[in-house]
């Protein structure tokens, strides 16, 4: 004798609702039938007040406004790191008493990575913390005190300083500019 047929409800979210349907039930082989849960658009912007319109129109200006200064904050980041390498075809280390056969040029280029590295994720979560409008332009003022300090150095341990705390300074501009 087959089982009558029922209605299930199960509710996997807070706007979303799966019928389950039960079929007949023969003896030997059971089968469920799941239908495609429905989901509500209740949290987009329109329920907020804003029309797609006016959000499309918001983003656009944004975008026109941040876009190219972020650009050009990236293009400075790219341009300060190749820098040193200019600074070397410079005589950078005749003028700072380095010893070419101790790869002390090498040693200033790497130590720049992991302090930059090692900056990313506290940036970000500062980012959180502080805003993005805030964070933002206090990373770029020490990373300009750095870049202006990098003139004054006379040495070379003053160089590994100068590229390791350059390095804390700008880890955080490439995670913050894509937040």
């Amino acid at each position: 004798m087959a089982a009558p047929s029922h209605d299930v409800t199960v509710g996997t979210g807070p706007h979303e609702t799966t019928h389950v349907a039960k079929e007949k039930q023969s003896s030997r082989t059971p089968s469920i039938q799941i239908e495609k849960p429905t989901v509500y658009l209740s949290d987009g912007a329109e329920s907020a007040g804003w029309d797609l319109a006016s959000t499309k129109k918001l983003i656009r200006r944004i975008d026109y406004h941040l876009i190219p200064f972020l650009a050009l904050l990236y293009l400075l980041s790219f341009l300060d790191r190749t820098n040193i390498g200019n600074a070397r075809l410079d005589n950078m280390e005749k003028d700072l008493n380095m010893d070419p056969l101790r790869l002390q040029y090498n040693d200033a280029l790497a130590i720049f990575f992991p302090f930059y590295v090692a900056a990313e994720v506290p940036s970000n979560m500062a980012m959180k913390r502080f805003r993005p409008s805030i964070w933002i332009p206090s990373i770029m003022v020490g990373w300009a005190i750095c870049t202006t300090l990098m003139g004054i150095v006379r040495n070379y341990q003053g160089l590994m300083v100068a590229r390791a705390f350059l390095g804390i300074c700008e880890g955080g501009l490439f995670p913050g500019i894509t937040y």
